[in-house]
């Protein structure tokens, strides 16, 4: 419901009203008030015509009148004070990365700094493996001949020749003073076997001839073997002249031999594996430190040497039979076996063995295990030495 407010020309109007109503010269009696101003009051109908001498009562108040139309809007009332700050929002998701700039242009480059003090002299490492050994060189000229060693021992007696066919037996001549030996004719050619002739009359019994062996003596190398007789055709005494042979080269040393100190535990069957190589010559055997495989590169044969303490491992129950073996490609080497029986867990066997073998074809592995149960060995040795060619 719209309040209404009256004009300057109601409000006079209202005090003609007011002074009608307040009896003035017409004798109405009074109303109350009407006033713009709060406490508002309702404003009285129009005042009636003059009140006639004499008349009675007023009577009973008319309906409100219609309300006027709205004035106009008044001007702009001053800016309010402003209200507290409002809480901080929630932060708003962080939106995408803005494209890489271009690469800025180099620098240019800076002075060298002066040189740092000498660091200390860092350990010295340990010795790398020994290179293979290198081919062999030419032979050397060869160098003059020595003087002549003392006489060796006496060789052995040499075979004995065919014998000759029997001539016929003629008479026994007497025996002529023995002349001095005459030099050794060369050897004719053999004739033809000529016809059997009749068989003689038995000849007296001669005496006995001997043999001995004169002198032993070395001659040079390449010259002809001799022997020659200083006794009689009775009583021979045989001097030897052996040629000496040209020296021989000897075999370069090929080998290698690894060990392992720390305690390792193994299962039944698995081998035993060497952590560090000690000497190795030659490329004919390889072996990696830490590996439980020796590698034969050459066939020929080899000498193959073991040494290691071999214990029981926790867990296994006794009596415990347990084998140690060598094997060559997976098979166990015939030889090279050591059977041990352990009756409790502190038990140990010192353990060991020395075989040949033969390598006819190359790679050939080699490996060392113990079977028939779990395992430890400690201070494990293995060395491989290659002895020569096989023989033909």
């Amino acid at each position: 419901m719209k309040r209404y407010c009256a004009s300057d020309r109601e409000r006079r109007r209202g005090e003609d009203v007011e002074t009608c109503l307040d009896g003035g010269a017409t004798g109405c009696p009074p109303k109350p008030l009407c006033s713009p101003r709060p406490p508002h009051r309702p404003c009285p109908p129009p005042c009636p015509p003059p009140c006639p001498p004499g008349i009675g009562p007023t009577g009973p108040t008319g309906p409100q009148g219609i309300p006027g139309p709205d004035g106009p809007t008044g001007p702009t009332g001053p800016q309010g004070i402003a209200g507290p700050q409002g809480a901080v929002g929630p932060t708003g998701a962080t939106g995408p990365a803005g494209p890489t700039g271009a690469t800025g242009a180099t620098g240019a480059t800076g002075a060298t700094g002066g040189s740092g003090p000498t660091g200390a002299r860092g350990a010295t490492g340990a010795t790398g493996a020994t290179g293979p050994t290198g081919p062999t060189g030419a032979t050397g000229a060869t160098g003059a001949t020595g003087a002549t060693g003392a006489t060796g021992a006496t060789g052995p007696t040499g075979p004995t020749g065919a014998t000759g066919a029997t001539g016929a037996t003629g008479a026994a001549g007497a025996t002529g003073p023995t002349g001095p030996t005459g030099a050794t004719g060369a050897t004719g050619p053999t004739g033809p076997t000529g016809a059997t002739g009749a068989t003689g009359s038995t000849g007296p019994t001669g005496s006995a001839a001997t043999f001995a062996v004169g002198t032993v003596t070395t001659g040079e190398p390449g010259s002809d073997a001799q022997v020659t007789n200083s006794g009689t055709a009775q009583n021979a005494i045989l001097n030897f002249t052996i040629p000496k042979g040209d020296t021989g080269s000897a075999a370069p040393v090929s080998l290698l031999s690894a060990y392992s100190t720390p305690s390792q535990g193994q299962a039944s069957g698995n081998p035993i594996a060497f952590d560090r190589n000690s000497l190795s010559y030659g490329s004919d055997i390889s072996h990696t430190a830490g590996s439980s495989t020796f590698t034969i590169n050459t066939p020929g044969v080899y000498s193959v040497s073991f040494h290691g303490v071999i214990s029981p491992a926790s867990g296994d129950t006794f009596p415990l039979n347990l084998v140690t073996s060598l094997t060559q490609n997976g098979s166990i080497v015939p030889g090279a076996s050591v059977p041990y029986n352990f009756q409790s867990s502190t038990d140990a066997s010192a353990q060991s063995f020395s075989v040949p073998i033969a390598v006819s074809s190359a790679p050939t592995t080699l490996a060392v295990s113990a079977t028939g149960g779990n395992y430890l060995a400690d201070g494990v040795s293995m060395t491989v030495s290659r002895l020569g060619d096989i023989p033909s």
